[in-house]
Formats: structure tokens, C-alpha cells, sequence
């Protein structure tokens, strides 16, 4: 059985979200969406440098923090064809086990509100802070 399969197997037993083969060791997390990618990169951008990064569902987002976070290579349980593309812009090698033309929200009424943030930005950069600036006015509703 190789990495990835490995990962997959311990993520469907632990309920993971996200799996990392890191210089360090593994990370893993059982958070939705993109926060167990960016919580770690806001704090050190170097995080997932060289990273094996396994992902029940990676979108145009994700993939621009894994292409921030300089990853070696990332599968996907399901990949929308948006991350598809980019990662392959990047030269990121990447696999997934279900591609699908975009990742739908939570109520799968929509487009993902993280992935509709990035879909017509190209800048890894000005993806990420767009994307924080989203993490930020969603947290700001659910105050009110």
C-alpha cells in the first residue's frame, strides 16, 4: 500500500479531513473547508514546503495554498477541474480518486463560496489574501 493509500485509509478510520506528509513528521485535521490548510500557513508559509497533502476535497482555493505552501504533490478525494488546471499550471503533480467541474457548497445549491472567491484570480498571492479577507467576513456574519 503506498502514502497516499495509507493516508486514505487513516483518514476514513479517523474521520480526517486533510492528511500531510510533512520534513516533520505528519499533520492532520478534521476541519472542513480550507482551514486546515490555511491555519498553518498564516502562522508559517513554509508549512507544507515539500508536502505529500491528501484531501477529502480540494478546489480552486486549496490549491492555491498548497501551491503557496510549495507541496511536492497532493491527491484529492474529489478535485474540482478549476484546481485540476491550476495545479497544473504550477507543475504541482497531483491524482484524485473523482474529478468534478467545480466544488458545490455545503447546501450543493452553489459554487463554494471559497472557490467562487479565487475563480478569476491567477495570482497565488493575491488568492491567499482574498481568501483570508473571505475566512474573515464569513466569521464576521456568524457574529452577528
Amino acid at each position: 500500500m503506498n502514502l497516499i493509500e495509507q493516508a486514505k485509509q487513516k483518514m476514513f478510520e479517523t474521520e480526517l479531513s486533510c492528511f500531510a506528509y510533512l520534513k516533520i513528521g505528519n499533520y492532520t485535521s478534521k476541519f472542513n473547508g480550507i482551514r486546515p490548510l490555511l491555519q498553518p500557513l498564516n502562522a508559517d508559509k513554509s508549512f507544507f514546503e515539500d508536502a505529500i497533502v491528501i484531501d477529502k476535497v480540494i478546489g480552486k482555493s486549496a490549491a492555491f495554498l498548497l501551491i503557496l505552501g510549495k507541496v511536492k504533490k497532493v491527491h484529492a478525494m474529489i478535485m474540482s477541474e478549476h484546481a485540476k488546471n491550476l495545479l497544473e499550471k504550477y507543475n504541482i503533480v497531483y491524482s484524485y480518486d473523482r474529478l468534478v467541474p467545480y466544488i458545490e457548497n455545503n447546501l450543493k445549491t452553489d459554487m463554494c463560496p471559497m472557490e467562487k472567491t479565487v475563480l478569476n484570480i491567477e495570482d497565488v498571492n493575491e488568492a491567499f489574501i482574498a481568501l483570508n479577507q473571505k475566512v474573515s467576513d464569513l466569521m464576521k456574519q456568524r457574529e452577528i
